[in-house]
């Protein structure tokens, strides 16, 4: 089985979930507890799409959830899907060479984090001190990609979804 820094991070935290918060009211919410895992996609404050990875005995079991009630849709994906999902976007750009050539500000405010930015403003990336994960994107380029931190829980005040 991968190694993947999200699950030692739900592991160590006993739960982990944060919201990356993109514009037009979409947020992403990416999270684990007790061996379950997922991905949520959410528009004005409404499930779109729920990605949900288990992982049981070395195992995983993914499936993609659209819609509820009657419209619920239930999809089998991929064996480990749904962490790779989540990998990549909890990590986003941290591998990238304009932020491993660069040295972060530590900036302390009420999620202290690494702050890294390329040219002048032309990308930013903001990496949690405490917990490692990207809790903010910019692009010039390509204003879609950027979201900021909107919400983040740990332990007991996790809940997985249903």
């Amino acid at each position: 089985m991968e190694n993947y820094r999200f699950i030692e991070l739900v592991e160590k935290e006993k739960g982990f979930e944060y919201y990356q918060a993109f514009r037009d009211e979409v947020d992403w919410i990416i999270g684990g507890k007790n061996h379950t895992y997922w991905f949520t996609v959410m528009q004005d404050q409404s499930v779109k799409e729920i990605y949900l990875g288990t992982l049981n005995d070395g195992v995983w079991s993914d499936y993609r959830i659209k819609g509820k009630g009657k419209k619920k849709t239930v999809k089998e994906m991929p064996a480990g899907s749904t962490i790779k999902r989540i990998e990549e976007r909890a990590y986003l750009m941290q591998d990238a060479e304009w932020v491993r050539d660069r040295k972060p500000r530590l900036v302390e405010d009420a999620h202290p984090h690494y702050h890294y930015v390329y040219g002048i403003g032309d990308k930013a990336l903001d990496v949690s001190e405490a917990y490692g994960v990207s809790i903010a994107y910019s692009d010039i380029k390509d204003v879609s990609a950027g979201y900021h931190l909107r919400y983040l829980y740990t332990g007991k005040d996790v809940e997985a979804p249903e």
